[in-house]
């Protein structure tokens, strides 16, 4: 069991999601199952979630996501913006390969003047 506390103090940032990814990774390359405790955490946003759990959801399906990772005790924020990266994942996974194509093409334009 991860206890998020131990690595984070909020799930706010890109850092704070990396910080997380770094113990999350090497349990997905063992193919072990993921479960983060996120007790006494209490600031959370998707960007977070994107990066440290529901790209998992984009690589392996919702499915294998559900089978692998185990999320415990977020707080009322946490859950609902946690529910959220992980239906905007899920969408995004049942999209066409066109449709991703096209999604993509939009992000890296994004940027660029």
């Amino acid at each position: 069991m991860i206890k998020a506390n131990e690595y984070i103090k909020t799930g706010f940032s890109a850092n704070d999601a990396e910080a997380l990814l770094a113990v999350i990774e090497p349990m997905v390359n063992r193919c072990e199952k993921v479960r983060i405790d996120f007790s006494n955490i209490k600031i959370f946003t998707t960007l977070f979630f994107n990066i440290a759990l529901t790209k998992y959801v984009v690589q392996f399906g919702p499915d294998k996501y559900k089978d692998m990772f185990e999320v415990l005790n977020l707080s009322e924020v946490g859950q609902s913006t946690y529910q959220h990266s992980f239906d905007n994942a899920v969408e995004y996974y049942n999209l066409s390969a066109e449709q991703k194509n096209k999604q993509n093409e939009l992000l890296s334009d994004f940027g660029e003047d």
